[in-house]
């Protein structure tokens, strides 16, 4: 692997440490990482670290006008890969099992009030859109010591291309014991506002933005969904307060074209899925044409069980903050319980308008049904059903009323 620099951590095998270019103390791995990286800018190489835990304990401001920062890529005009050895084989159960970056309380605890941090970011510049920032991020897992601060683990937002796979984020680290098999069966509190786990890029991308085997635990907003040309195959967010939030930061550029989901979960989160007011283009002239942007969601699965989520309780369904914004196709199940099948006789969307531009299915649904099968459950607005007892079409015109009309528009 000569096209790599080596980087190796404290607990890391004797073998790994004396093949690798980089060895970390175990005291703030941050500043020796950081050499590592300004070391393959030079060199013009990628960069590699073997299974260990790297802990973080601090964060620097690096004066180019982004957050406080622990880990800074500059722009290099290339791709920079970021590789891990290996990763966890299933629920992140123990810090020692893979490449884990673990945030200490007290890097947490340094952050200024009133401002957030990252744990990783891109040099910061104007816009994210061919500004030099291109990154490939593999295997690697983010603990943090809890999720009562305002930091992001993985800030895109100044990142023109990204390719992210096989990542695991994790909010609340020092609830789980090192040693302990218990993983995450343990329900994490509260997060507060500002936690996030992944914050996409600023709008336009150039070429692509590709994330596979991403999975976001209890945050604030577990994943933050925005960019265009956007793929996310096997995502997911869990017990936080929103797993996904669409549009929901600041961006610079355009956000016009499609969002692609697809078998991604939403899984034991106080809310479901929200959709942020920055949907849609740039007018060219510092403002924003607001609405129409993609969202498609293909074999959506959402666990809603109360007694599981942070603080024990269920919020609000699926919103968008103006209502009727968004455009998409979602096609979804959702499970109540455990141990239970997926329901026929759920609310996606919240009763404000929210949805009105997508084409919403929940599969457990039939095309064809009798009257009574029809108005057992909960259905979705615009939704169409043969009834067979009518022997007739109908559209849902209004889910929360129950309102279904002919094609004629006749009330049913």
């Amino acid at each position: 692997m000569t096209d790599f620099i080596r980087v190796a951590a404290k607990n890391s095998t004797e073998h790994a440490k004396k093949s690798s270019d980089f060895i970390c103390s175990g005291i703030h791995d941050e500043e020796t990482i950081q050499k590592a990286i300004y070391a393959c800018m030079r060199e013009n190489k990628n960069l590699y670290f073997t299974n260990g835990i790297y802990r973080i304990d601090g964060f620097t401001d690096y004066g180019d006008g982004g957050p406080r920062t622990a880990l800074l890529f500059p722009n290099g005009h290339r791709e920079l890969q970021v590789k891990g050895q290996n990763l966890e084989y299933g629920c992140q159960r123990r810090y020692d099992n893979g490449v884990v970056f673990y945030v200490s309380k007290e890097a947490l605890e340094s952050i200024p009030g009133g401002e957030s941090a990252d744990v990783l970011r891109s040099a910061w510049t104007d816009k994210g859109i061919q500004n030099g920032a291109s990154l490939s991020l593999e295997k690697l897992v983010i603990i943090l010591a809890n999720n009562q601060h305002a930091i992001r683990c993985v800030d895109l937002r100044r990142t023109d291309r990204v390719e992210v796979k096989d990542m695991v984020l994790l909010s609340y680290g020092d609830d789980i014991a090192p040693d302990s098999a218990v993983g995450l069966s343990v329900t994490a509190k509260i997060p507060v506002e500002g936690c996030i786990g992944l914050t996409m890029t600023d709008g336009s991308n150039y070429t692509h933005s590709n994330y596979i085997n991403v999975q976001a635990i209890g945050f604030y907003e577990g994943i933050q969904v925005g960019g265009e040309h956007v793929i996310c195959f096997n995502c997911g967010g869990s017990m936080g307060t929103y797993g996904f939030t669409f549009g929901n930061y600041e961006s610079n550029c355009g956000s016009n074209h499609p969002i692609t989901l697809i078998n991604c979960l939403d899984e034991r989160n106080i809310h479901l899925p929200l959709f942020g007011k920055w949907c849609g283009d740039s007018d060219g002239a510092g403002g924003r044409l607001i609405g129409n942007q993609e969202v498609t969601m293909i074999s959506f699965n959402i666990e809603r069980v109360e007694k599981h989520t942070p603080g024990g309780k269920l919020g609000d369904c699926m919103r968008e903050v103006i209502p009727g914004s968004w455009r998409g196709r979602i096609e979804f199940t959702a499970q109540p319980g455990w141990h239970s099948t997926n329901t026929a006789d759920f609310k996606l969307w919240e009763s404000d308008g929210s949805g009105s531009g997508f084409i919403t299915r929940n599969v457990c649904h039939k095309t064809v049904c009798t009257t009574e099968e029809r108005l057992s459950y909960y259905p979705t607005i615009g939704q169409q059903i043969f009834d067979t007892d009518l022997e007739k079409m109908l559209v849902c015109t209004d889910p929360q009323k129950r309102i279904w009309v002919d094609f004629m528009g006749n009330k049913v």
